[in-house]
């Protein structure tokens, strides 16, 4: 048997090929019960404010800027004519496509044609691939793209043609996201072993251009490299601070396997129904030296292992999908071990599964279909309240206020627990905020949890639209508020003495401040209630401190900070006033 007949997975019988074509058109048109009638989460902003003005350095779109999946969506805008329509229409373009390229992708692997039938329908009607392929996010495109590479760059082990074709196509799919080239990284090795020297330069040249476009456009349309650089490297250190297993804030690696790997199908008995597949998989593989199998899991590994380590534990249903093809595949191969080899038994399994998550699933996209998100509900519900009725945005909101809110006036706040900074307005202030950890408010917008609690990311489902009901006063040591554009803050003295509102029982105490010279910290010193709470030196130029304290009927907060800075006389400016910290936040409220 030649080499290319060896690697060549044989043709599709006629009763498997009418099989697949049908199975496709399902999986195709129920794309369209995931679409969503508004957008629910911040990232979907993000993208919206990129198709109004693409600009990575103020994360918009987040670095490192999706620059194909915005361009793609600026192409469909020029029919569906709405930014957040246009990038929905992307993502259930590309939904669409995903079980084609699942199938191609457990063909090329080698594996049976039934298998691969399977594998692509779980991993079309997995709970989080499919809703998420309804809403404006990037990974579903990102996913599909990556599997049609790694497709076919095996293919491309015999065929130079599918070989260049591969390696463009991974380039598409990393001008997404560039954690793409970890899924195509094993198969481009593989095809690069078996071609020429000049069809590797091709596929590499080829390959490097589109990325060079891509991104160097993105520069160019960010201001240039130098802030499209910092942003990356900017949004990488927090990533690294905040999400990655270096945060001290994220629970041991091998606390989160199990959500990453095992919960990562959204619904806990079909979870573990799945894992079990996947385990019978992965055991029968090893006992049989399965190649395909070690190929398979070679190729998504890397991805889902930089997962596990770097991303965000709160968003791993979505986070999920980039390696979904992965375990799709994987319980398809444990349901076809489990059977036997029995094709009809497993057909039988496979169905009966992808059945449960489509079952488990509906419910979760009847709601986004038919009704706006509570986020949308309450900005549009904000929009009469303005000067003089000031209106006040918690940042968790403000990627939906800076897109829906451009006439209406208003200050950016901490979140749900903010005190306002400024001089009280002349009527009764108004809070727009997403609820996580507070009561309902006056304006509460909703959104049932139901299974879109495990299956989307567990944020906006309240949103409330409420009047400030306590304001702090500002005793001593206050200097005038201070404002540019939606931020507000307020510089303090040496002693700054503030009256909080009154509160009882577990209270939380938060403040974001910068002080003026991080070279030379002073010692910062917070006493609520006759109390010292804490006493440092920051160690840098911006601080964000967070206290669980007890709250009272009357409350006072006092600063200190000693020494103080004027500018005058370090001679770096001219304000002549003996300041202590620049106050950007203050929050206070009950802890639950």
């Amino acid at each position: 048997m030649s080499e290319y007949a060896r690697l060549s997975p044989p043709p599709l019988t006629r009763t498997q090929s009418l099989s697949a074509g049908a199975i496709a058109v399902v999986a195709a048109a129920s794309r369209f019960l995931a679409v969503a009638r508004s957008p629910w989460d911040w990232d979907e902003m993000l993208f919206c404010l990129a198709m109004r003005g693409y600009d990575v350095a103020q994360h918009h779109p987040h670095p490192p800027g999706f620059p194909l999946f915005i361009a793609l969506a600026k192409v469909v805008r020029l029919v569906l004519l709405d930014d957040f329509r246009s990038l929905q229409g992307v993502s259930v373009i590309a939904g669409m496509l995903l079980f084609p390229a699942v199938l191609m992708l457990g063909r090329e692997l080698g594996l049976r044609a039934e298998t691969a039938m399977a594998g692509a329908a779980l991993c079309a009607f997995f709970p989080n691939v499919w809703f998420f392929g309804g809403t404006a996010f990037s990974d579903v495109p990102s996913i599909v793209l990556a599997t049609f590479a790694a497709a076919l760059l095996l293919r491309g082990r015999r065929e130079p043609r599918a070989f260049l074709a591969g390696a463009l196509v991974l380039a598409a799919a990393a001008a997404i996201r560039p954690q793409n080239l970890l899924i195509g990284l094993v198969p481009g090795i593989a095809a690069t072993l078996r071609n020429s020297r000049k069809h590797v330069a091709l596929a590499a040249f080829g390959g490097a251009a589109i990325l060079g476009v891509a991104f160097g456009a993105a520069a160019a349309a960010t201001g240039g490299l130098a802030p499209f650089m910092n942003a990356v490297r900017d949004h990488g250190d927090y990533i690294a601070r905040t999400d990655s297993f270096r945060s001290p804030l994220r629970p041991a690696l091998w606390r989160l396997f199990d959500d990453f790997f095992i919960r990562n199908y959204q619904s806990p008995l079909l979870g573990w129904i799945t894992t079990i597949f996947v385990a019978a998989a992965l055991v029968a593989a090893a006992r049989r030296r399965d190649r395909r199998i070690g190929m398979l899991v070679l190729t998504f590994a890397p991805f889902a292992v930089l997962a596990w380590l770097m991303l965000d534990r709160f968003s791993i249903s979505r986070f999920s999908i980039g390696y979904c093809p992965l375990f799709a595949l994987l319980a398809a191969y444990g349901i076809e071990t489990l059977a036997r080899g029995r094709a009809a038994a497993q057909a039988v399994v496979a169905a009966a599964l992808t059945v449960a998550f489509i079952v488990y699933t509906w419910p979760a996209l009847a709601v986004v279909r038919r009704e706006d998100s509570p986020p949308v509900r309450a900005v549009r519900a904000a929009r009469s309240i303005g000067a003089p009725h000031q209106l006040y945005v918690a940042h968790s909101m403000s990627p939906f206020a800076e897109y829906f809110l451009r006439r209406t006036p208003y200050i950016r706040v901490a979140g749900e627990r903010a005190l306002l900074l400024g001089d009280p307005p002349a009527r009764r202030p108004w809070l727009l905020t997403e609820l996580s950890s507070t009561s309902p408010r006056e304006l509460t917008f909703r959104r049932a949890r139901g299974h879109l609690w495990n299956i989307a990311r567990r944020h906006f489902f309240d949103v409330a639209l409420a009047p400030v009901a306590a304001l702090p006063e500002f005793v001593s040591g206050w200097y005038p508020p201070e404002r540019l554009g939606v931020d507000e803050w307020r510089w303090t003295a040496g002693r700054a003495v503030t009256n909080l509102p009154a509160a009882s029982g577990d209270t939380i105490l938060a403040l974001d401040f910068d002080i003026p010279d991080h070279l030379r910290p002073p010692v910062i010193t917070f006493t609520l209630n006759g109390t010292i709470i804490d006493s440092f030196r920051p160690t840098t130029g911006h601080t964000r401190k967070e206290y669980g304290v007890t709250g009272a009927a009357a409350n006072v907060l006092e600063i200190a900070v000693d020494p103080t800075y004027n500018s005058a006389r370090e001679k770096t400016g001219d304000d002549d006033r003996e300041v202590g910290i620049l106050v950007r936040e203050l929050s206070w409220g009950p802890a639950s």
